[in-house]
């Protein structure tokens, strides 16, 4: 069995990331009807919150103090320019929750990477930490298999595979997955609704 991975381009960021931005500041429902949606990402929102809130305190006093009233013009331009970036990072990664809806597992693996993996195909769900460096689809080191599917940082959730499954990446590469590790910002209540979901659909 083979799934390709989507992966969108620099070029793609731009439209899809407004309409993210638009959803969230309009509080727009996430699932649509029959959908269950599992957030990620929450911690890595928090800690980069907390560092650009600090930036821009520094960025302020350095404003004030430091560069020369003919340059701040620039740098105020340049403190806008990071709040936005932060806004549309929190944005994209909010919008863009893990899917279960119709016997698809859709595995938001990045900023603009998705796997989507039939229930079907998914042996059992399980709790585990793992960790991988990089960001995106990437394999565990020594893992036999192992495949982190996370923006970054440390995945929460194992979802074991009935088989192997070749990750088809953009690059052209390939990864011969095993197990699908995944993150959620509710462990406990992510593992409980694939559970659910596998035993719902696994025989289908």
């Amino acid at each position: 069995m083979a799934i390709a991975v989507t992966t969108g381009t620099a070029r793609d960021l731009l439209g899809p990331a407004l309409r993210d931005l638009t959803a969230w500041l309009t509080r727009r429902p996430l699932a649509g009807p029959g959908e269950v949606v599992i957030g990620h990402s929450g911690a890595l929102r928090g800690s980069v919150f907390a560092f650009v809130g600090m930036e821009v305190v520094v960025e302020a006093l350095m404003d004030v103090s430091l560069i020369p009233p003919a340059w701040q013009p620039f740098h105020l331009v340049w403190m806008a320019v990071l709040i936005d970036l932060t806004l549309f990072f929190a944005a994209v990664t909010r919008r863009r929750p893990h899917r279960l809806t119709a016997g698809v597992l859709t595995i938001r693996a990045g900023l603009f990477d998705e796997i989507a993996l039939p229930l079907s195909a998914v042996r059992s769900v399980s709790r585990r930490t793992a960790s991988a460096p990089g960001r995106g689809v990437r394999p565990v080191p020594g893992g036999d298999g192992d495949v982190v599917c996370t923006v970054a940082g440390a995945a929460d959730i194992a979802v074991a595979l009935r088989e192997p499954v070749e990750l088809r990446l953009r690059d052209g590469s390939t990864l011969t997955a095993r197990r699908l590790l995944i993150s959620a910002d509710s462990p406990l209540t992510a593992h409980i609704a694939l559970t659910r979901a596998v035993q719902e659909n696994g025989g289908r």
